[in-house]
């Protein structure tokens, strides 16, 4: 192994296992563990082709715009809304609040994994820290509901990202088309017979382009394209608080014919009165309308699928360096939050829409908006499908090594003989080779060239199939489901909160259990989890029937 630095980590080469034990090297060259106790976190890295040790790369700048672009997301189109259905008092309250245990819930996960690190038996193993293997020793009962969990939100956020793009461009298109001169009412329908007025045209293009960019296997590979996405989020930013400061008049109506039109098209509910547009403002509403949007806010601020990816890419990764990261992050993304929607709900009031992009009247800066959400949301898809990637390959591992082992455990009751015994000892040897590929188990050196072939074939057949069922699956549900508002709510209420909240609190107590840790973070963490199962059934029962 080589010393040429003060500082390295013992890594794997397998892929889907980015974390690592860390040592420091004394003036003999030796290897000796760090210790975690003080709640230190180190993630595993990985190895080039000739079997050296590669550092972990991204920079603190590089993850935190990674992991606030997987924050701030389209979902900041709906705050307004809430605003309007709890109030502005209580709507910040809720902001806050839920930024709060988004980042607790992001220094539990941290904090657990590098626990589970320190429990390993073999200390010179190298450690895989992902949802599954952190569930695997805190609830090892609940490991493939977990994953399956993940990937269910991160897929249906991923499928809603298409659905926004068909929608976004299409009124962008409307509105271009129309503001060519010598319009009458034959080339309006024209128009909506035209090619780039068509939905499933967008959502067809959005799969094309995102196609190239969901290959990237670490995400700071997306550090240029997250830049760009954040750039457009705080542009849209910028022109909702251009509305709300009177800079241009949000209720314009710029030609009765082209209004009229649209109205009849799309069913919005125009006015070319100056304050029709806009409603009262409320510090209070009543507590149905409040718990209506609660999935709205802590939707906002998930972003949990990626923290073990984020912190194996990170420098030096150290509990401070980490918890650096999510600081940062959730701290922009409430600057953020706040801006769009108290600027949104000022604007419009009660009369705000749940996108807040539909009260705003065909205009140029307008279809500038729009078009910048579509980009911004496309550029965004490989943040949810990464860590929806990295856990169906966990639960594909997983329900393999579970069968086969019992399909092995089956036979060999039977008694089937010697031979077969034989038989049996050759596959669980393949058996261990494949499942060291999911776990990390094997740390030694010089792999058999076949053996390691295999490895490379399961892992790119795996990486690439997943990727393209992935794709495929939630392009075909976006071309045929145009209104993905109540399965998203119901993937808010229960995903995002299972990530968010129920899982951080669990994995935290059942590892640290009271008195084997920090007993502030223990109260908190069961104060997160009551809060979980408390928003699961009440959001999704307002979700479902009180929309």
């Amino acid at each position: 192994m080589s010393t040429d630095t003060n500082r390295r980590s013992l890594v794997r080469s397998d892929y889907f296992q980015d974390d690592p034990l860390s040592f420091d090297y004394n003036e003999e060259g030796e290897g000796e563990e760090v210790d975690n106790s003080g709640g230190a976190s180190n993630f595993e890295v990985d190895i080039d082709s000739s079997g050296n040790l590669l550092p972990n790369k991204a920079s603190i700048g590089s993850c935190v715009i990674n992991l606030l672009n997987t924050v701030a997301g389209a979902g900041m189109l709906g705050l307004p809304g809430a605003y309007a259905g709890a109030g502005y008092v209580v709507g910040t309250l809720l902001l806050i609040i839920a930024a709060f245990f988004s980042a607790l819930g992001l220094r539990l996960l941290s904090v657990s994994a590098a626990t589970v690190r320190s429990r390993e038996q073999d200390k010179n193993a190298p450690f895989t820290a992902s949802f599954y293997t952190i569930a695997r020793a805190a609830l090892p009962e609940s490991t493939i509901f977990i994953d399956g969990a993940v990937a269910l939100k991160c897929f249906g956020v991923a499928t809603g990202y298409f659905v926004t793009v068909g929608d976004c461009m299409v009124d962008s298109f409307h509105y271009i088309l129309r503001k060519i001169p010598g319009q009458d009412e034959t080339t309006f329908q024209e128009i909506e017979d035209a090619l780039l007025t068509n939905r499933d045209f967008w959502v067809l293009c959005a799969f094309v382009f995102v196609i190239p960019i969901s290959f990237f296997k670490t995400l700071d590979s997306l550090k240029f394209t997250s830049t760009m996405s954040l750039m457009l989020i705080y542009g849209l930013a910028i022109g909702i608080i251009a509305y709300a400061q009177g800079m241009f008049d949000p209720c314009e109506v710029s030609n009765a014919n082209n209004a009229q039109y649209y109205l009849e098209d799309a069913n919005r509910e125009l006015d070319a009165t100056i304050d029709s547009c806009k409603g009262e403002t409320e510090a209070f509403t009543d507590s149905d309308s409040t718990l209506k949007n609660i999935s709205i806010f802590v939707f906002s601020f998930t972003c949990h699928q990626n923290v073990f990816t984020i912190v194996n890419e990170l420098k030096n990764p150290t509990q401070r360096r980490v918890d650096t990261v999510f600081i940062f992050s959730i701290g922009c993304a409430l600057l953020l939050y706040l801006v769009v929607a108290i600027e949104g709900y000022a604007t419009y009031g009660n009369d705000v829409k749940g996108n807040i992009l539909l009260n705003y009247p065909q205009t140029g800066l307008v279809t500038v908006m729009r078009i910048g959400i579509t980009v911004m949301v496309v550029l965004s898809y490989p943040l949810q499908l990464d860590p929806s990637r990295r856990c169906l390959t966990s639960l594909i591992y997983a329900i393999y090594d579970r069968r086969e082992k019992e399909r092995i455990s089956i036979e060999r009751q039977t008694g089937s003989g010697e031979q077969a015994e034989s038989g049996h000892d050759q596959r669980d040897e393949m058996l261990d080779n494949l499942a060291d590929a999911l776990d990390g188990s094997s740390h030694d050196t010089n792999i058999d060239e076949n053996e390691d072939e295999m490895k490379d074939l399961i892992e790119n057949f795996l990486f690439y199939g997943i990727t393209c069922g992935f794709l495929v699956l939630s392009f075909m549900i976006a071309m045929t489901v145009t209104d993905l508002g109540t399965v998203l709510g119901v993937v808010g209420a229960t995903g995002s909160t299972m990530v968010s909240y129920v899982l951080p609190g669990a994995i935290y107590i059942k590892l640290h259990p009271s008195g084997t840790g920090s007993n502030s973070l223990y109260f908190l963490a069961r104060l997160q989890l009551t809060l979980g199962m408390i928003i699961i059934p009440v959001a999704l029962y307002f979700v479902l029937f009180k929309r």
